[in-house]
């Protein structure tokens, strides 16, 4: 075995190391993105409102409400506004 042979067997080794590397390097990379992409469409833990039709979450006011309320007209007799309140609380207005 000549010094000639030795060179080449470690220039073939020094090639397959980086090989090895670079392949280990790409693997680690894909698993990290996965985990990341994984991670990043997790849920946060937020509780998700309890009617999602709300524009304001918890005061109860739904876009049916705010039609309820803009329907109002201040001249309407005793008995209209009679139903117009019996409408507000069945919605939880």
């Amino acid at each position: 075995m000549t010094i000639e042979d030795v060179a080449e067997k470690a220039d073939k080794w020094s090639q397959a190391v980086s090989k090895i590397t670079k392949a280990v390097a790409a693997a680690v990379i894909a698993i990290g993105t996965a985990v990341g992409g994984v991670v990043m469409l997790w849920p946060g833990g937020e509780e998700a409102p309890a009617d999602p039709s709300s524009i304001v979450y918890g005061v109860g006011y739904s876009p049916q409400c705010s039609q309820l309320m803009d329907s109002i007209d201040h001249n309407w007799t005793e008995s209209q506004w009679a139903v117009w309140e019996r409408l507000r609380r069945d919605m939880g207005c």
